[in-house]
């Protein structure tokens, strides 16, 4: 397998994040490096971090950031953070491990098999002999949300928000070096940026979508139901910003 480094943000996960099987996952697989950020979280995550770059220093890495900057800025700063490294892709997966850590081999094989993509995204779709558990209230609203930022993007993507996501390193100092509009839609944005460089009917042929074998929602929801107000008019900025 070409080799792959994955970026897990966390923020005030030092109880919550899955150490061991990180571990055991590093220990039994070969050309798959981490790079955790920690995004100024106010707990022990960093201690927690730390002693796991200490204990496999060659495949994991720790980048402390001083403040909070949310998903986006978390996800951003680590792929900045290892684009110069002699890594074939760079991506990104949420720490609690919703999408498991075995899907990174079914990721990396798309873009073995395509040289032409650019990103392949994980799709959350349920449909005989795949295992994906998702609150049915959450599952319905996040269609609706999804539908919206098809019509918004014109693409017929069907999961933009799943956090399981690979990039060809060749592509990451482009995509990700300005800073993203919103901190949980830059997934909309990253989208928003392959269709400004490559055009939209060109852009099908550099990004796919990949049906994950298991992803099984956790409780622990960061995002705040507040928030489900200012994502319109974030969804309303983004289409401002890359609409031309």
């Amino acid at each position: 397998m070409s080799s792959v480094c994955i970026i897990v943000p966390c923020y005030n996960e030092a109880t919550r994040l899955p150490v061991d099987a990180f571990l055991s996952y590093v220990q039994q697989t070969e050309n798959v490096n981490f790079c955790f950020v920690d995004d100024g979280s106010t707990d022990a995550t960093q201690t927690v971090l730390t002693a796991m770059k200490a204990r496999y220093p060659d495949c994991i890495d720790a980048l402390i950031l001083p403040q909070n900057q949310g998903k986006a800025g978390a996800v951003r700063a680590g792929m900045l953070h290892c684009a110069s490294q002699s890594f074939d892709y760079l991506g990104f997966l949420d720490a609690d491990l919703a999408t498991p850590l075995t899907a990174i081999t079914d990721l990396a094989a798309v873009l073995d098999a395509n040289r032409a993509l650019d990103m392949v995204m994980g799709s959350r779709i349920k449909f005989l002999g795949v295992d994906i558990r998702r609150d049915p209230f959450r599952h319905y609203v996040g269609r609706v949300i999804a539908t919206i930022i098809s019509n918004i993007l014109r693409l017929p993507v069907y999961d933009s928000q799943c956090g399981a996501k690979l990039f060809r390193r060749a592509t990451v100092t482009g995509l990700f070096e300005e800073s993203f509009i919103s901190p949980w839609l830059f997934d909309v944005e990253l989208l928003a940026r392959l269709i400004r460089k490559h055009g939209r009917p060109e852009v099908l042929a550099h990004v796919a979508e990949y049906p994950l074998r298991q992803w099984i929602e956790q409780s622990d929801s960061r995002i705040s139901s507040g928030y489900v107000f200012k994502m319109w008019y974030e969804l309303f900025r983004i289409y401002q910003t890359y609409r031309t």
